[in-house]
């Protein structure tokens, strides 16, 4: 009785280990978990007579063998494979049947080979087009770095040249007519637009050329406009470039489309168009009279723009909810309040009448003021 059982589980052993194929994965080769299997898997083909096929990069396959043959002489064939990984298969030596399976076990290698290849191929495209879309944002924040080093260095030259400027002389007393024969002098406002174009060009664009004339008409939302005695210089963003034109027609520059960014600098908040509405100039003891404006109003727009990322600003605040900390940016009869709450930065449109000339308020630039205290009137 007890022959057969031994008889019967040789007989179940053996086929198993005929079918069986083993995958060690790249990780679990290289740290050397791996070792004892393949001894094993050599000791049984080398006292059955099979023979083992194992597919591994070639740079593996003195290591393979070498681990293989630790447990027994068993008769190897070593294919090169693209996957990281070793698969082994035992087969029967010179089996019709075995090498049918053989071919069709390394298609299918092949196949998955293929299906790897194609999918890091396509890791690879998805990574450089993430590498091309991050170029261009570095590109577009090295532009808008370019424009605020230029306006940075044209306030300076304007404030050079006002510390520069001389006092105003005395009024000269009245010269003789000079005789009809006499040449007129040329004025020398050509030669000084001349000058001061030049500088536009060298301070806002590095040198380069302007593009040519703008006509009033023609100024767009986010243009920026200086102005240096007769010469008014527009800069606008057309892509990732700055560009440079010369306004051309009269502009009132206390239009309330446009708003004061600093000395002799506005932004274009709309289109020019009609006689349209001045702008208030507040500090004067006027009180702000302040309302959440319009949907479609221009201040709207530029204030949620300039303070909020384009994002709507829909909460109000009275100006009995002020408190110190508060910054206040005005408008025409609007203004935002940004007020800082933790990590988080909350905005408010206020409502109410508010002295911007009162002890509890300091200015800090163009239309911008900090809430001194947390009662203000």
């Amino acid at each position: 009785m007890l022959k057969k059982f031994v008889l019967v589980s040789a007989l179940v052993a053996a086929p198993a280990f005929a079918q069986q194929n083993t995958d060690i994965s790249g990780a679990q080769f290289l740290a050397g978990q791996g070792d004892a299997t393949l001894a094993t898997l050599g000791r049984q083909a080398a006292s059955s007579g099979k023979r083992l096929v194992i597919t591994a990069p070639a740079e593996w396959h003195a290591r393979i063998a070498a681990k293989v043959r630790a447990g027994g002489n068993a008769d190897v064939v070593l294919r090169d494979g693209f996957y990281e990984n070793v698969l082994v298969r035992i087969e029967d030596k010179g089996a019709k049947a075995a090498g049918v399976d053989t071919e069709r076990s390394t298609q299918a290698e092949v196949e998955k080979s293929k299906a790897e290849a194609a999918k890091a191929k396509a890791e690879a495209e998805r990574i450089r087009a993430e590498a091309e879309r991050a170029k261009a944002e570095a590109e577009a924040l090295k532009a808008e770095a370019e424009k605020a080093k230029a306006e940075a260095e044209m306030a300076k030259a304007q404030a050079a040249q006002a510390a520069a400027r001389p006092a105003a002389a005395p009024a000269p007393v009245a010269a003789p007519a000079p005789a009809a024969s006499a040449p007129a002098k040329p004025a020398p406002a050509a030669t000084d637009a001349g000058a001061i174009r030049a500088k536009f060009e060298q301070t806002l664009m590095g040198g380069r050329a302007a593009e040519g004339d703008l006509a009033v008409d023609a100024l767009q939302s986010g243009d920026t406009l200086y102005v240096d005695g007769p010469v008014r210089a527009v800069v606008r963003r057309e892509g990732l470039r700055a560009v440079l034109y010369w306004l051309d027609g009269e502009l009132d520059l206390r239009r309330s489309e446009l708003k004061v960014l600093a000395d002799n600098r506005y932004q274009v908040l709309a289109a020019i168009r009609g006689e349209g509405t001045l702008r208030r100039e507040f500090g004067d003891g006027k009180m702000l009279e302040a309302r959440p404006p319009a949907d479609d109003a221009p201040v709207r727009a530029a204030l949620e723009r300039d303070l909020n990322d384009g994002r709507r600003i829909d909460d109000t605040i009275a100006i009995a909810r002020l408190r110190h900390g508060d910054v206040i940016y005005v408008g025409e009869n609007a203004a935002v309040v940004v007020r800082r709450d933790g990590k988080s930065l909350l905005r408010y449109w206020l409502e109410g009448a508010l002295d911007l000339t009162q002890p509890g308020l300091a200015a800090d630039g163009a239309n911008k003021y900090k809430v001194l205290r947390d009662t203000v009137r």
